[in-house]
């Protein structure tokens, strides 16, 4: 979808309705205690724009992408790269209608954050036996390079929580190279919306350290275009 700019007041009428929310500054607490303490507030006067940048939406689930940009001489934000601070808000809406929110961010703003939701062992991440995320991981997990390498298109990026861009496959090498120093990543799934061409996973590593991934696969699904982390 084409980036757009959202009206911070509409944003933050919707985050009130919720019955709670979790983000990563005020934890989780009700809409109003969030409003008061967090910076990621959308109608904080720190913000100058918020723009949509994507949707991945699962019916019960709605993850939305957001670009926070500062106003100018905004102060005590965190370092980012890019015109603005990514920012991934998971809506999910329970069976008797009442809807929740977890909010992600820079992992800076995560601090200490604690596991937002339990692992579910038996959650399939990927849509089929050939789908592109049923190699990725078990790359991920083997820490083979060459391998995970081969699951981007050319032209894939990673964008990590504070916007850094690894985009091509030389960028993407150093990027891998670094991540598996210390041996594979192994990540426990938590929920997952799919809509097709993206799917996103809250994810949990070690135990805790909560996170939300985008995965967006290019053309065909063989590969995967982006793939975006948040904290």
């Amino acid at each position: 979808m084409q980036a757009g700019p959202v009206d911070p007041g509409v944003l933050g009428a919707r985050l009130r309705q919720q019955t709670r929310i979790d983000d990563p500054i005020a934890g989780e607490s009700d809409p109003l205690d969030v409003e008061a303490r967090s910076a990621l507030w959308p109608q904080a006067p720190h913000w100058e724009l918020i723009e949509l940048l994507h949707v991945c939406d699962g019916g019960a689930r709605r993850l939305e992408e957001y670009r926070f940009v500062p106003a100018a001489g905004a102060r005590a934000l965190p370092a980012f790269h890019g015109p603005g601070l990514p920012v991934a808000i998971m809506f999910e809406r329970s069976p008797n209608g009442a809807s929740r929110a977890r909010v992600y961010s820079a992992r800076e703003w995560a601090g200490a954050r604690v596991a937002l939701l339990a692992l579910d062992p038996h959650l399939r991440v990927e849509r089929s036996p050939e789908d592109v995320l049923a190699r990725y991981f078990p790359a991920l997990r083997s820490a083979d390079v060459d391998a995970t390498l081969a699951l981007f298109e050319p032209d894939g990026y990673l964008q990590r929580s504070d916007g850094e861009l690894f985009q091509g496959h030389a960028r993407l090498r150093a990027r891998f190279d670094e991540s598996y120093r210390n041996g594979g990543i192994e990540l426990g799934c938590c929920s997952r919306v799919d809509d097709g061409a993206s799917t996103a996973l809250e994810t949990c590593r070690g135990g805790a350290r909560p996170a939300v991934a985008v995965y967006q696969r290019g053309a065909g699904g063989g590969r995967l275009a982006a793939v975006r982390l948040y904290r």
